[in-house]
C-alpha cells in the first residue's frame, strides 16, 4: 500500500492492530497476550519507520492493562503499574533495536527475499527483540517481588522464543499483506492458492486437531506440513507464504491450547514450548527456502537480461556490419559517391517513375580533361586530389534529390529528377565555371585542370538510364590537342531539344 500516512494515523493503525492481536489471544487462544502481538510491533517498524514506536508502547501499554483487568486483577496497584511500565519499555526497546539491526537491508528491499539478509540480519532481529524483551517483562517480576510462575531462566528462555517465534511468523506475513496490497491474483494463482490453503486445513485438523486421536495414524506427523509448505515457498509469492505459514501456526497452537494434536498427545506438560521450538526453526527454515529461490530467480532473470541485452548489441552490431558493407558495396572509397553499381541501382528505383508518368529527368556526365597527363606528370595522389575535388564540386552545385556518382577513373555522373534541358545546362555551366576557377598545388606548382560535360534529357523512347547516358556520351567531345585547351579551357556541349 503505497498511500502516504501521518504520523498520528499509523500510530493508530499499529496501536489498534496491537490490542485486537492481543484481545485474540487472551479471549479466544486462552494464552499470555503479551508475546503474540511482538509480530505486530516490529511489522509497524518495518512499514511505517522508527516514529511508529509510540503506537507500539501504547498497545504494549493497554494490552497489559486488559489481561490484568480480564484476570480480575486491579491494574492500577503499584506493582501492576511497575510491571505495565516494564513490559512496555521492554517490547518498545526491543522492536526499536531489531529495526536498527534491519534497518538498511529494509531499504535495500532485500530484507526478507536475499539468504544473506534473511538469516544474517532478519532472524538475529527476532531473537534480539525477543531478548530484550524478555528481559523486561520476565526481570520486573523479579524485582517487584512476585515469582514467575515457571522461574526467572526458564521464564526468560520462554518468553525470548515465544517473542523471536512470533516475528518470525507474523511480521512477514503483516509486512507483505500491507506492502504489497491490493494484491492481484490471476485466476491460475488463486486456483493453487485456494486448492494448497485447504490441504493445509485438512492436514492440521489430522495432526493438531481432535482427529488425531480417532485416527491414530503413524504418518500424522508435523513434518508432514513441510510438502505444502515447501510448495508455497517455491512456487507461490512471498505473501502467500507467509501466510500459510500464520495459518499453520495458529492451528497448531489453537489445537494444543485446547489440548488436541500431536504436540499435547506427546509432550502434554510441555506442549506449548515443545510446538514454539518445532516452528521457530521449522517456519525459519521455510523463509529461507524461499529465499533460496526468489534470490536464485533475480539472478535468473538479471541473467537473462544480459543475455538478450548482448543479443541485441550483436544483432546491432551485426545489422551496422551489414549496412556498412552494403554502403562499402555501392560507395566509391575515394570520393564517397556512388560507385557505377550504386548508382545505377540507385537511379534506376526511381527511373521507371519518371518514364510511366512522362516527367522529365537529366542527366549530366562529366569526363576530366588530359587526366592521364595529369597523373604521369604530378603523380597519382594530385590525380587523387583532382578526382576528389571534382567530386566536391559535384555536390556541391547538386540539390538534394539528385545523385551523384563516379561512374570510372575520371568519368563523375550526376541524375537531376525534375530537371528539364534548360535546367540541367544551367547546372552543367555552374559546376563548368566553378572547377575552371579550381588549381592544386603540388611541388609548389599550381595545377589547373578542366572538364567535359555532356547533358541528355529523358525522351519516349528512353527505357532505362544506360540509353540517357549513351546519349550523353555522344553529345561531348574531348579536346584533343594542347591548343584546344589553352584557346578554350573546357570542352561543353549539349541535346538541344525541348
Amino acid at each position: 500500500m503505497n498511500t502516504q500516512l501521518k504520523p498520528w494515523q499509523f500510530n493508530i493503525i499499529v496501536c489498534s492492530v496491537y490490542l485486537l492481536f492481543g484481545l485474540f489471544t487472551m479471549q479466544v487462544l486462552k494464552t499470555l497476550a503479551v508475546w503474540p502481538p511482538a509480530g505486530v510491533a516490529l511489522a509497524g517498524l518495518m512499514l511505517f519507520g522508527r516514529k511508529a514506536w509510540l503506537g507500539v508502547a501504547s498497545g504494549t501499554c493497554l494490552v497489559v492493562f486488559c489481561y490484568f483487568y480480564l484476570s480480575g486483577l486491579n491494574p492500577f496497584t503499584f506493582k501492576h503499574i511497575a510491571i505495565n511500565a516494564a513490559t512496555t519499555t521492554g517490547n518498545t526497546l526491543a522492536a526499536l533495536t531489531a529495526f536498527w539491526l534491519i534497518n538498511r537491508k529494509l531499504k535495500q528491499h532485500t530484507l526478507l527475499t536475499s539468504v544473506t539478509s534473511l538469516a544474517r540480519v532478519f532472524i538475529v532481529a527476532c531473537i534480539a527483540i525477543g531478548v530484550i524483551s524478555a528481559l523486561f517483562g520476565v526481570g520486573i517480576y523479579s524485582l517487584v517481588g512476585i515469582e514467575w510462575f515457571n522461574g526467572l531462566y526458564v521464564g526468560i528462555l520462554n518468553w525470548s522464543i515465544s517473542n523471536a517465534l512470533a516475528a518470525i511468523v507474523f511480521t512477514p506475513a503483516l509486512y507483505f499483506l500491507w506492502r504489497n496490497w491490493p494484491h492481484t491474483v490471476t485466476s491460475s494463482e488463486f486456483s493453487k492458492l485456494l486448492l494448497l490453503t485447504l490441504t493445509v486445513v485438512l492436514l492440521c485438523y489430522f495432526i493438531f486437531g481432535p482427529a488425531y486421536t480417532t485416527m491414530t495414524l503413524p504418518f500424522l506427523q508435523p513434518a508432514l506440513l513441510l510438502f505444502p509448505l515447501l510448495y508455497a515457498a517455491t512456487r507461490l509469492s512471498p505473501t502467500a507464504t507467509s501466510c500459510m505459514n500464520m495459518l499453520v501456526f495458529f492451528a497448531a497452537w489453537v489445537g494444543s491450547n485446547q489440548g488436541w494434536g500431536y504436540f499435547y498427545y506427546h509432550h502434554p506438560k510441555t506442549a506449548e514450548v515443545t510446538m514454539q521450538f518445532f516452528f521457530l526453526f521449522t517456519l525459519s527454515a521455510i523463509l529461507l527456502i524461499q529465499a533460496v529461490f526468489i534470490q536464485r530467480k533475480k539472478e535468473q532473470q538479471k541473467l537473462t537480461t544480459m543475455l538478450e541485452q548482448k543479443v541485441e548489441e550483436r544483432t546491432y552490431e551485426l545489422e551496422r556490419a551489414k549496412h556498412e558493407a552494403l554502403a562499402l558495396s555501392v560507395t566509391d572509397h575515394l570520393t564517397q559517391l556512388y560507385n557505377r553499381r550504386g548508382f545505377f541501382e540507385k537511379v534506376n528505383q526511381q527511373f521507371a517513375k519518371y518514364h510511366d508518368v512522362q516527367c522529365t529527368c537529366s542527366l549530366l556526365l562529366l569526363d576530366l580533361d588530359q587526366f592521364k597527363g595529369i597523373n604521369d606528370k604530378f603523380g597519382h595522389a594530385t590525380g587523387d586530389e583532382v578526382i576528389r575535388t571534382t567530386a566536391h564540386k559535384l555536390i556541391q552545385h547538386s540539390r538534394s534529390s539528385d545523385i551523384a556518382g563516379r561512374i570510372g577513373g575520371e568519368e563523375f555522373v550526376l541524375f537531376l529528377p525534375m530537371a528539364n534541358n534548360h535546367t540541367a545546362f544551367a547546372i552543367a555551366e555552374r559546376i563548368r565555371a566553378d572547377i575552371e576557377q579550381q588549381d592544386i598545388i603540388a611541388d609548389n606548382k599550381h595545377v589547373k585542370f578542366t572538364v567535359s560535360i555532356g547533358v541528355s534529357t529523358l525522351q519516349a523512347s528512353d527505357q532505362h538510364i544506360e540509353s540517357m547516358l549513351k546519349r550523353a556520351i555522344k553529345h561531348y567531345t574531348k579536346p584533343k590537342t594542347k591548343a584546344v585547351i589553352k584557346r578554350s579551357v573546357v570542352r561543353f556541349s549539349y541535346e538541344l531539344r525541348e
